[in-house]
């Protein structure tokens, strides 16, 4: 006799990487969502991140955190690409006060292990400190969260893990 085995989901946060204070933005996938695009604005730092959302309908929208300053990049996702990783630095910004910001930003998948970026110059940055999300993951990025005003001040990542 088969014995039908149950698969829970529990949600696992990592991070936030830069500025401890609580965060104000979370964003997570829902069923049969899947990231089209990550749009970063950067400049000396990064200012924002965003994501293009495909529903499961066909449809799709939109989650900017963050400025709107400086350049825009984006990264479009081939078919069956996942991210896998962020990384880069964070530090103390100049134009801030010195308060604590993502400086640069790395987004590695599955098709581009090495990262496309760093996005953000680091300029003006004092006191910058490298992160990591873990690798490898016990399941899928299914989400980000972390604290926003006018620059990306940290960020973190959610990871549908299975148990």
């Amino acid at each position: 006799m088969a014995q039908q085995i149950t698969q829970k989901h529990v949600i696992k946060q990592y991070g936030p990487y830069g500025f401890q204070c609580p965060e104000n933005f979370s964003f997570q996938l829902q069923k049969g969502e899947s990231i089209k695009e990550v749009i970063i604005r950067h400049g000396f730092i990064v200012d924002s991140i965003g994501f293009v959302v495909a529903k499961p309908c066909g449809g799709t929208y939109t989650k900017m955190f963050g400025g709107n300053c400086g350049n825009q990049s984006k990264i479009v996702f081939k078919c069956g690409e996942k991210i896998t990783r962020i990384s880069d630095t964070y530090g103390s910004y100049k134009y801030m006060g010195n308060k604590c910001v993502i400086a640069t930003m790395k987004i590695l998948t599955n098709l581009c292990p090495t990262g496309y970026g760093p996005f953000g110059q680091g300029k003006e940055v004092s006191c910058a400190q490298k992160f990591a999300s873990p690798l490898p993951l016990d399941g899928p990025i299914i989400g980000v969260f972390g604290r926003h005003n006018n620059y990306l001040e940290s960020v973190g990542i959610f990871v549908k893990k299975m148990t």
